[in-house]
């Protein structure tokens, strides 16, 4: 089976969110809260559509390194700066008609720790536990599958819900919503290629507990993020992809003052896919960040992806 479903936010884009000041003379208390970075990854053909009635369940395993650090208008910082990630993602997702019109639902919940966190020498205490669930509704007004041409429109709500703890340095969950709006396209055009195109608009709510300090609100600007894969199918039904992502605004200030948080990256993505059987597929990817400002830079992410359709 090619098609796959939308995979929502896989966490491995740890960001700060917060640096609080504390108000005494020659005294800087840097307090970092690392969560989810809230932000949609495509793998290719996830605008593929299932029949309706086909259930999808899906389990992922997701690594990223991290070996540097950059504010937003400030140096890069990579002395014994670190931070890695391992993260599980359980998904659930369910095709269905309406009208002759095909939508999905899903929901998916990550879990996992981010470890070894450091900036410059100084270490800050990782977190573990469950991540923010997300869940989804994805409609197709244009599901054309004798011309393999795809549009897809979904909306994703982020729950507050995951690990979070206002005291603590590294957090898995936001403690905020966050609604994502997403357009996607795929089109295959002849009987070995295909490429896919998304782009969402991620706004956030307000977290109004950043950190021990009473009376605080973080706020975050909206993320623009686009994705893109060219694909290419074998004889054998290996699929194997080349894509680029990028991720631009995200400023994040704390009680009007910028912290040096945004949310903005580049990274080249090579993936690999097999469907091992009828209703299984496996797929692994190997990622790069080569540009990152407002946040740790990924240098090496692996995902690895196991689905179950019936």
């Amino acid at each position: 089976m090619r098609s796959s479903p939308k995979m929502m936010d896989t966490p491995r884009r740890p960001f700060v969110q917060s640096a609080v000041f504390a108000g005494f003379a020659g005294f800087a208390a840097l307090m970092l809260s690392t969560g989810t970075a809230s932000a949609t990854e495509l793998e290719p053909d996830e605008f593929v559509t299932a029949p309706p009635g086909t259930t999808a369940l899906i389990s992922y395993f997701v690594y990223g390194d991290h070996q540097s650090y950059q504010p937003a208008g400030g140096p890069t910082d990579s002395r014994n700066t670190h931070l890695d990630d391992f993260l599980g993602i359980a998904r659930a997702a369910t095709y269905f008609d309406v009208g002759g019109v095909e939508m999905l639902v899903e929901f998916l919940q990550p879990f996992g720790t981010y470890t070894n966190a450091s900036i410059g020498g100084t270490h800050y205490p990782g977190s573990s536990g469950a991540g923010d669930t997300t869940v989804a509704l994805a409609v197709w007004p244009i599901n054309d599958t004798a011309s393999r041409t795809y549009l897809g429109v979904t909306l994703y709500l982020v729950l507050p819900d995951g690990a979070y703890d206002r005291s603590a340095t590294i957090n898995l969950g936001g403690n905020r919503l966050v609604y994502d709006p997403e357009l996607a396209f795929h089109k295959g055009f002849d009987e070995h290629w295909s490429f896919d195109l998304s782009g969402d608009f991620i706004a956030y709510g307000d977290n109004t507990a950043p950190s021990s300090i009473a009376n605080q609100t973080l706020s975050q600007d909206p993320t623009l993020q686009l994705q893109g894969f060219l694909n290419y199918t074998w004889a054998n039904k290996l699929e194997t992809s080349i894509g680029y992502e990028s991720e631009f605004g995200g400023r994040q200030s704390l009680d009007g003052a910028a912290t040096g948080t945004k949310t903005e990256f580049e990274e080249v993505r090579l993936v690999a896919s097999y469907p091992v059987a009828t209703a299984f597929q496996m797929l692994g990817e190997v990622n790069h960040q080569f540009s990152n400002t407002g946040g740790f830079r990924q240098e090496v992410g692996v995902t690895l992806r196991t689905l179950y359709a019936f």
